[in-house]
């Protein structure tokens, strides 16, 4: 059965990897094998095509969700990937319940899957965070994990471009924003917010962020983009809206209960129209 209400349920295997693909990994792991698993996942991934920020990520959920599977299951389980023509499929088994004394009976499906670790930055609230599709479900033989990660077609290269609008700042970024370029985007929003004494100071910057052009992200990615948040707020009267931000990552965004800490206008005029106020 399903684990909850609020995961990315992929459907049938293959929804977002255009068919199973060919296996690539088929490793067992235990608590003492974990850093192996962490190795060998690391090297198919850089091997399939991964961007170095994507591979770390997927590095990260294969193991919170290991340690899960080691720390409520049977103390061992089996990792499984598939390629595809445009994603990793990765399966966590944990091969059932741990041992149970007289006094303490096997738990029920529901109640092993409430036990995996979803506080904010560990277990499945992190893994949802950097995995595209995540899937959990349980039954009498165990725990079943499944994460996606997208093969990002090529696109652009990494820009940011920056421009006035109506008394707002556009920056305008396009391709993707990871390990690579985040640090560029974190710098260009500190110097807006800190101009050199010799230009004026703004009244209350007015910031839009053109993600129309945005091809994709890493956790470096997102993690940047919710530190610029937080720099904005805490430098009111400063405010920031993200425009045109694609489907996809809009989705990712909802769902993985981080879309409420933003601005969000589906067009630049939009944001235009939510920062400028009224005459």
């Amino acid at each position: 059965m399903t684990a909850d209400g609020d995961h990315r349920s992929l459907g049938e295997p293959g929804a977002l990897a255009g068919g199973a693909g060919a296996q690539i990994l088929d490793q067992a792991f235990d608590a003492d094998s974990l850093y192996a698993l962490r190795a060998a996942v690391a090297a198919h991934a850089t091997q399939a095509g991964l961007p170095p920020g994507r591979a770390d990520d997927l590095v990260i959920a294969v193991h919170e969700l290991a340690a899960n599977a080691v720390r409520h299951g049977a103390g061992h389980g089996r990792l499984r990937i598939w390629k595809s023509d445009r994603a990793l499929r990765c399966e966590i088994s944990d091969d059932g319940l741990p041992p149970a004394a007289d006094d303490n009976p096997p738990s029920a499906a529901g109640d092993r899957l409430a036990q995996w670790r979803t506080e904010p930055g560990h277990g499945l609230s992190l893994v949802r965070q950097v995995a595209d599709q995540t899937s959990l479900r349980s039954g009498p033989s165990g725990t079943l994990a499944t994460i996606s990660f997208a093969l990002g077609a090529p696109g652009p290269p990494f820009g940011l471009d920056q421009r006035r609008q109506d008394g707002c700042t556009v920056l305008a970024v396009t391709g993707p924003l990871d390990l690579a370029s985040a640090a560029h985007l974190t710098a260009a929003i500190a110097a807006l917010l800190t101009p050199p004494p010799s230009e004026p100071q703004p009244p209350g910057l007015r910031l839009i962020l053109d993600l129309s052009g945005l091809t994709g992200w890493d956790s470096s990615g997102l993690a940047a983009l919710i530190t610029a948040q937080q720099r904005i707020r805490a430098t009111p009267p400063a405010r920031m809206v993200l425009a045109g931000l694609p489907g996809h990552l809009a989705k990712h965004l909802h769902e993985a209960g981080l879309a409420g800490r933003f601005a969000l206008a589906d067009s630049t005029p939009a944001a235009v129209a939510a920062l400028t106020p009224p005459p």
